[in-house]
């Protein structure tokens, strides 16, 4: 007799205007916590309270906000765990006007025979802002863990003015061994982490971008400015070397914004 096995669903679905809740929804393993802060901007934490993601679950986050500058963050790295069924799916949308979003959340850790299949879309208007921190760790190099089997599909979608400003996915099934080994994609590191630049906040941080790239040792951190926008990309060989990366460059860029539960 087939058993049915437990599962997580979470939902948050809200609406800031002037930094102000218009709405606040949250149901299921999804919770929000608004810490008090000393800043003008907002601060959100996502917690999923099921510890983790595993195969069936179902994670969707849908947020509108308004005249609002915010970051919103994790409260711990999101793990998606090896599990019996279909992939997980994450989705996430949220739509900016006349706003900034400080999108950074945690790592997410990736273990072996996990499933899970992401998609962000993420919609910019009225001159908004944005800057965009991900970062994935596919098994953790102080575990000793590796990945031999996998199924993870991410895309992220990004909207300017209605217009589609960046398109970019990852779709690795099955064994990393190739993919770890060749120069041109892991090259045996286990952590990447991608920071994308949308707004007229690109031209306010053009000096402080030359700062970075002046100060940056690591050589497997790359900048690239085009098109209206900024690419930051950085691999490592564990996270705690790439967090130190991105805590270097997060710090400069937006100062004493940084959420508390992101900073290293």
């Amino acid at each position: 007799m087939d058993k049915l096995l437990q599962r997580s669903n979470g939902e948050i679905n809200i609406e800031l205007l002037g930094n102000n809740f218009n709405k606040f929804f949250q149901s299921g393993c999804c919770k929000i916590l608004n810490p008090n802060n000393y800043n003008d901007n907002k601060e959100l934490v996502l917690i999923n309270t099921a510890g983790g993601i595993t195969c069936n679950d179902s994670i969707k986050i849908n947020a509108t906000i308004h005249n609002s500058e915010l970051s919103i963050c994790t409260q711990a790295a999101e793990k998606i765990y090896a599990g019996i069924g279909d992939p997980a799916r994450v989705d996430i949308n949220i739509n900016l006007h006349h706003s900034t979003l400080y999108w950074l959340p945690k790592e997410l850790i990736l273990f072996d025979n996990s499933k899970l299949r992401r998609k962000i879309n993420i919609n910019l208007s009225d001159n908004s802002n944005l800057i965009f921190c991900e970062t994935s760790i596919f098994g953790r190099k102080a575990m000793s863990e590796k990945i031999k089997n996998i199924s993870f599909s991410d895309q992220w979608k990004i909207n300017v003015n209605s217009s589609l400003k960046h398109f970019e996915a990852i779709n690795i099934q099955g064994s990393m061994i190739d993919n770890f080994k060749n120069n041109y994609t892991f090259d045996s590191q286990s952590s990447l982490s991608t920071i994308l630049i949308f707004g007229e906040i690109i031209h306010q941080i053009e000096s402080e971008l030359k700062k970075i790239k002046k100060n940056i040792e690591n050589h497997y951190c790359e900048m690239t400015k085009f098109d209206d926008k900024i690419i930051i990309r950085c691999i490592a060989n564990d996270n705690y070397d790439l967090k130190k990366t991105l805590n270097f460059i997060m710090k400069i860029l937006i100062h004493d914004k940084l959420p508390k539960s992101w900073d290293l």
